[in-house]
């Protein structure tokens, strides 16, 4: 399954970058998220991290791609529900600002499949989190 969503900001690439690569950043906008885990050294491509769910779930991550302001793949490194699950994050400039486009391919294991048309119809999560973007980018702007 594939869903995708995208929105512009006023903020130019670099500073779209800085704050999405801060570690810290990805709670302050992702609903899914209460905290993030770097759990390897700095190197970008095939660092991995941990998000710890409000929940209190855990999930385990490996970025499988990255360069820096333009692009960025993570893949979920181990999960009960899906088979396969891989975040890509796009960043284009555009008159005025930034696109950021979000990605999100996944399989489903078997005994989950029915979980799929409530992934389809909650596709919304991922542009209320993009909506969420924006709020903390120009929070994190306007303190800087």
């Amino acid at each position: 399954m594939h869903l995708q969503s995208d929105i512009v900001v006023p903020q130019n690439i670099e500073q779209v970058s800085e704050f999405f690569y801060e570690p810290t950043s990805l709670a302050k906008w992702d609903r899914s998220v209460a905290d993030m885990i770097p759990t390897s050294g700095p190197e970008a491509e095939q660092s991995t991290f941990d998000t710890i769910a409000p929940s209190g779930m855990k999930m385990s991550y490996r970025v499988i791609e990255m360069e820096y302001g333009k692009n960025v793949k993570i893949l979920l490194t181990e999960s009960k529900m899906f088979k396969e699950a891989i975040w890509q994050f796009l960043f284009d400039a555009v008159e005025g600002g930034t696109k950021i486009t979000c990605h999100v391919f996944f399989k489903l294991r078997l005994a989950y499949f029915f979980m799929a048309p409530v992934l389809y119809f909650t596709r919304g999560a991922i542009l209320r989190d993009l909506g969420f973007f924006r709020v903390a980018l120009d929070e994190y702007c306007a303190n800087k």
